[in-house]
């Protein structure tokens, strides 16, 4: 019970690496707030939270809306009296040729994959500020350290996430928020395996590219993601940690 009496937001907590890290908070101790879109999928989470003795609120949030992030924050130490953890997960993928981009589409994935992390961070800060402190997570993507062809969006989303993890640990340390992120290679999140089933991502290929010869499950995250949470990461702050089977560092093809 590492996150015994803490209360942490998860964004994007419907499906994939959020729900993992909502579900495993939750059985860590922490009082966990799922946030995202789909009402539906967040509402069977809790319950399922709630079955096994957790706490748990679902609310619907659009983390691209500052006043939306705002209003979540609220609700969250209004049914629970404070906030300790804030995990920004939620993202949105964008593939496609650099030339083919519109303009919808790359502000499309800014306002969700970098504006809706930093109005997660800030709205969290000014709550974690006057109760003496509190810890960030980012989930960011190790596209945020290489670049991939026709992800101009994504990878520069991504890269600002990264630096933007580190600003704010270096400017809020003074106030006891610890900043970190986590950037995640390719994992077998439903979207993923989605596409993996249409035939649209090459499996075969990103094992071989793999050093560790397979892609990530959601479990293989968790316990990076409740170490970064709890106490044992106390004098960790400004990291950007790459969980990947080793893609980032393979330079060979």
């Amino acid at each position: 019970m590492k996150l015994s009496g803490k209360v942490a937001i998860i964004t994007g907590a419907s499906k994939g690496i959020g729900k993992g890290i909502a579900v495993r908070y939750a059985r860590e101790g922490a009082s966990v707030v799922l946030a995202s879109r789909s009402m539906d999928l967040l509402t069977s989470i809790a319950g399922q939270i709630h079955q096994e003795g957790g706490k748990a609120l679902a609310l619907e949030v659009d983390v691209r809306r500052h006043e939306s992030v705002e209003a979540m924050v609220d609700k969250t130490v209004k049914q629970f009296g404070r906030l300790d953890i804030m995990v920004n997960n939620a993202g949105i993928s964008m593939a496609q040729p650099s030339e083919d981009l519109s303009p919808q589409d790359w502000q499309r994935a800014l306002d969700t994959d970098l504006s809706g992390v930093f109005f997660g961070c800030q709205c969290a800060a000014r709550r974690m500020i006057p109760q003496g402190g509190g810890c960030i997570i980012n989930i960011t993507s190790v596209y945020g350290l290489v670049a991939a062809p026709g992800r101009a969006a994504y990878c520069a989303s991504k890269a600002a996430g990264n630096m933007l993890t580190k600003v704010l640990a270096v400017e809020w340390a003074k106030k006891n928020i610890r900043v970190n992120a986590i950037a995640p290679g390719y994992f077998r999140t439903e979207l993923v395996q989605g596409v993996i089933d249409k035939g649209m991502l090459p499996l075969g290929a990103i094992e071989k590219r793999t050093p560790l010869g397979r892609i990530g499950e959601v479990d293989d995250l968790l316990a990076l993601a409740v170490y970064l949470a709890s106490d044992e990461s106390s004098f960790m702050t400004g990291s950007v940690i790459n969980i990947d089977g080793g893609w980032e560092a393979y330079g060979y093809l």
